[in-house]
């Protein structure tokens, strides 16, 4: 049995005050983030250490304050299994010793065999860390951390954990600066702006606007609005053959339709027109529409100009992975989208991805993770920051995904400026280092109360290490992620000036080169020499 200690001198709900033994020689494991175990009238009670401090009122002047996190109950003919929440607390003068071996296992090793192994306990690297997938995903997680902290390695390696104990999976990952292509060379299909289209016809009405309407005075944008809704639902009409259809046509219906009538039918209507003067929200649509339809930039939104066949099906399966075809990951690679329209093309993605499920076959439609990087960026805690629909859209996931089968991890590096409405739906966070007083003020709000001493930590917590806690993790703990292979890695890590500025190594053909990419508005074409 191990030694000792210290012995329990108050008890609150949620923790425990111990004196330590004055010889005890496991002073050692007396640190924060160790495990403690302490005999219940009915189990054992276990819990980790939060803090160490002198006491002089103390027997030894020396005390741990202990958060209690769950039981350990044993059964009669051998085994043993662990609940989390205490309801048999210990009494004062009970001993407190070290966890054993065989009681980490009982609570950190989940029996169930959808759980995956990324990385180690902090405190303990032969003590196992599991992730618990069904119970991971099927109430949303967030991974949240500083710059630096290790988010996206961390993001790459459960990922990839899933990805290899589940090779049918259906994942898409939003993923703002290109970081991840290369972290999955093998399992995913990276969909950019050169080999997607999204043809503006499946843009709704609201983001439709955000993309059109620029500019005047508030009235003058509600008259461009009333118009672009009329030429859009007779655009839609027209396209379906103009007579009755099985389903009533409205502005939103995802109906195709060619950006060269939407365009004839502003012309045709600002014809009509008796005054000048009432021209003029037709002539900023026309001028706006025309500017887009011409920039480079964005071609993926206008390649139906004069023919608009019915890609819808073909879209949303290659968004969702279906069929598999052994990639079960698309990374939607949006540095190439225009800084203008990002959020309505993520508003566009989310809301396909809902009503895609909304409107299948319940036992057929398969579960889908989507994986939103940055995603303070797009549902922030203030409303008036950023495009209302994606953020919408992002918690309408959130709140009713689960119903439907779509699971949504929320990766942020600020947390007091991500949604605390869309935050408080996920049922695990992964906590990484946070220096921001309001961010570790936030995410304390959404970690549970016997987990709290933990967070102390959270600004100086390495690089590779988070504080886990909620449904997808058998206990709250504090773990190191495994490390990755250099070839798997994300490219998010900041530039080794000190290395890269021994050699002149760029020259004029590098230079030449990406400014041919900018102005073409493509990574993949080189200059021709």
């Amino acid at each position: 049995m191990n030694e000792v200690l210290g012995r329990v001198l108050t008890v609150d709900g949620s923790q425990i005050m111990a004196s330590l033994e004055k010889d005890s020689n496991e002073l050692s494991s007396v640190r924060v983030g160790a495990m403690v175990s302490i005999n219940g009238p009915v189990g054992e009670v276990v819990g980790t250490i939060s803090a160490v401090r002198l006491e002089p009122a103390s027997p030894s002047g020396r005390v741990i304050v202990v958060d209690l996190l769950g039981e350990i109950f044993h059964a009669e003919y051998g085994g043993s299994h662990f609940l989390r929440g205490v309801s048999n607390h210990p009494v004062p003068g009970t001993p407190v010793i070290c966890a054993s071996n065989a009681d980490l296992e009982t609570v950190y090793v989940p029996s169930s065999r959808s759980s995956i192994q990324v990385g180690t306990l902090y405190n303990d690297a032969t003590q196992p860390a599991f992730l618990m997938v069904n119970e991971l995903l099927s109430k949303h997680f967030a991974l949240l951390g500083a710059t630096g902290a290790g988010k996206s390695c961390a993001l790459t390696l459960i990922l990839s954990a899933m990805l290899e104990k589940h090779p049918n999976a259906h994942v898409i990952l939003l993923d703002p600066h290109n970081e991840y292509p290369h972290a999955f060379p093998d399992l995913a299909e990276s969909v950019n702006v050169d080999n997607l289209q999204l043809p503006f016809w499946l843009f709704d009405f609201e983001e439709a606007c955000r993309v059109l309407i620029r500019g005047g005075s508030e009235q003058e944008q509600e008259s461009q609005a009333m118009i672009l809704k009329d030429v859009i639902t007779t655009a839609r009409t027209e396209y379906a053959g103009g007579g009755p259809t099985p389903f009533p046509i409205t502005v939103d219906t995802p109906v195709p339709y060619l950006t060269a009538d939407l365009l004839n039918h502003l012309n045709q209507r600002m014809g009509k027109l008796d005054k000048p003067d009432s021209a003029a929200p037709y002539l900023r649509l026309k001028t706006r529409f025309e500017s887009l339809r011409n920039d480079p930039r964005f071609k993926f939104m206008f390649t139906d100009v004069f023919d608009a066949p019915d890609r819808l099906s073909e879209v949303v399966g290659r968004l969702l992975r279906i069929p598999v075809r052994g990639k079960p990951l698309t990374i939607v690679d949006l540095s190439g989208v225009p800084g203008e329209i990002v959020d309505v093309v993520v508003s566009l993605l989310c809301r396909l991805l809902f009503d895609f499920a909304v409107w299948s076959e319940r036992d057929r439609m398969p579960p889908v993770l989507l994986v939103c990087e940055e995603a303070h960026r797009y549902v922030p805690e203030d409303g008036r920051v950023g495009f209302a629909a994606t953020a919408r859209a992002i918690t309408r996931l959130a709140k009713e995904g689960r119903k439907y089968g779509v699971s949504l991890a929320l990766i942020s590096q600020r947390p007091s400026e991500l949604s605390a409405h869309a935050l408080s739906q996920c049922g695990t966070i992964f906590a990484m280092r946070m220096g921001n007083e309001l961010d570790q003020e936030f995410v304390a709000k959404v970690i549970p109360y016997a987990a709290r001493g933990m967070l102390n930590s959270l600004p100086g917590l390495p690089t590779q290490q988070a504080v886990a806690s909620g449904e997808g993790v058998p206990l709250t703990m504090r773990i190191r992620f495994a490390d990755l292979p250099e070839d798997r890695r994300p490219r998010s890590l900041s530039a080794e000036f000190s290395q890269a500025w021994q050699r002149d190594s760029a020259d004029a053909d590098f230079r030449d080169d990406a400014v041919w990419r900018w102005r073409l508005q493509s990574r993949k074409t080189e200059q021709p020499r």
